[in-house]
């Protein structure tokens, strides 16, 4: 069977030791251009590049440079000749990093805004990036080769550097498209959800205190542990400040999980945001900027936070849980339909969060999707395992699980976005949005083995559904 195989093998390693080849001669060209050479010899040095780009160099202080292209900042180069352009946990002095104008720009921000951040650049060069694959570059400034870069390769530290555009009738939508799903959460809440939190307390109190207390700290762990960039780092803590999201109580039911205790860990979950929300975020992302060493300044405005929270999630279940008590028959002819739109409403909600921004998500997203798999992995683990350790019945650790690794990454990405809090940065947009992709796939398809398995009959299981 294997000998069948053995043409096409020898193909494949073929064509890569040809690429491989390829770019060595190209990198030993690229070598031979020498400062100052026209555009004719570096053609005849190196070849006809595939891609040409204009644009503008900005020269500030110690030769860093801001690249704009169409009006917007398409790259942040740091002078490759600093001691240490990281912008990982380190300590170092302040010298070494580059200055405070450069730091507060971002790769999307219009060029007009970088005017009013950082002031008029040292030096202003008209010039052509030119692209002779996705890791080789050459930079042109006034017609002549300036600097080369062979081993060009995107990293997580881009991202701190990234900054997505929203216009403000987008994020008006966001606001409004979160704060209509919260209200039919809301829809949902009675004052029977809470009486498992009296009648068996346990599993409840369980999931609180996986949901609230040991994700965020567990969470804050796996980024000492990992040390991913800023930006990536504040995006996994916040997300997993988030309440759970609604689509979880229909995940335990596909995984014959504890249905009752899924929705009443969500009321709760929904209620507690409120001010948990801000509060761990507050706490966790302190002792994370307090602990590292940052190029990028990120600040943390915990009233901000506490201010949003209150309008998007505060006033729709307060509003959802009045209509629900006012309108009892009316609410239960309209709560299917608007779960439904509630989870279409979000679908949108992420693609419009990206349709100004695409080619970045195809450009990054790679970086982070290890990343979102590994914390969401952490998250379901954590669920599973603290029900494990207060043996609770099996059925409520299937649903325990699911409540603390479906989370409510749609609100982090309207924080994310507001431009009082983080305006749109990078890292942490990239996290929250591929969560609210990827907590979805993993939930269904752990359900659906679930669903394979059978449980055996317990009767300490709180399985008996809560009616209104």
């Amino acid at each position: 069977m294997i000998w069948g195989w053995m043409p096409w093998i020898f193909t494949v390693l073929l064509v890569i030791a040809g690429l491989v080849l390829k770019a060595d001669n190209l990198n030993k060209q690229i070598r031979q251009l020498k400062p100052g050479m026209d555009e004719a010899g570096v053609v005849a040095v190196a070849g006809t590049p595939k891609e040409v780009v204009p644009v503008e160099r900005w020269f500030y202080k110690n030769e860093n440079q801001v690249v704009i292209s169409n009006n917007r900042i398409i790259d942040i180069r740091l002078n490759p000749d600093l001691i240490d352009k990281s912008i990982r946990f380190r300590s170092g002095p302040e010298d070494d990093k580059p200055e405070e104008s450069v730091r507060l720009l971002r790769i999307g921000m219009t060029a007009e805004k970088a005017l009013e951040i950082a002031g008029e650049p040292q030096q202003l060069v008209a010039g052509e990036d030119w692209n002779y694959s996705a890791r080789q570059r050459v930079e042109m400034a006034g017609g002549r080769f300036r600097h080369a870069d062979l081993h060009l390769k995107a990293s997580l530290e881009t991202l701190d550097w990234v900054r997505l555009n929203f216009s403000p009738g987008g994020l008006l939508f966001m606001n409004i498209t979160i704060a209509f799903i919260m209200f039919g959460v809301a829809l949902g809440i009675r004052l029977e959800h809470f009486r498992l939190l009296i009648s068996r307390p346990t599993p409840v109190l369980i999931g609180v205190f996986s949901q609230f207390f040991a994700l965020p700290a567990l969470t804050f762990l796996l980024v000492i542990l990992i040390r991913p960039t800023p930006s990536i780092a504040l995006g996994m803590i916040l997300v997993s400040a988030c309440p759970g999201g609604n689509i979880s109580n229909f995940i335990s039911a596909v995984a014959k999980g504890n249905v009752a205790l899924s929705v009443t860990l969500t009321a709760i979950a929904t209620i507690s945001a409120i001010f948990m929300t801000p509060f761990n975020f507050a706490l966790w992302g302190k002792l994370y900027t307090d602990a590292s060493n940052l190029v990028i300044p990120i600040s943390i405005d915990p009233v901000e936070m506490l201010k949003t929270v209150i309008i998007l999630l505060g006033i729709p279940v307060v509003l959802g849980i009045a209509f629900a008590n006012r309108f009892p028959i009316l609410t239960q002819k309209i709560m299917k339909p608007i779960r439904t739109i509630s989870l279409l409403l979000f679908l949108s909600f992420i693609v419009a969060a990206f349709s100004s921004n695409f080619g970045y998500f195809l450009k990054y997203i790679h970086l982070i999707i290890l990343i979102v798999l590994a914390h969401n992995a952490l998250a379901l683990l954590t669920g599973f395992s603290l029900g494990s350790l207060g043996k609770v019945a099996r059925k409520d650790r299937r649903s325990l699980s699911i409540e603390t690794g479906i989370q409510n990454s749609g609100i982090a990405l309207v924080l994310i976005f507001n431009p009082r809090l983080f305006d749109g940065l990078g890292g942490m947009a990239f996290i929250a949005a591929w969560w609210g992709i990827w907590h979805i796939i993993a939930g269904l398809v752990m359900a659906y083995f679930w669903s394979k398995k059978p449980l055996p009959e317990e009767a300490l299981s709180i399985d008996k559904p809560i009616t209104a």
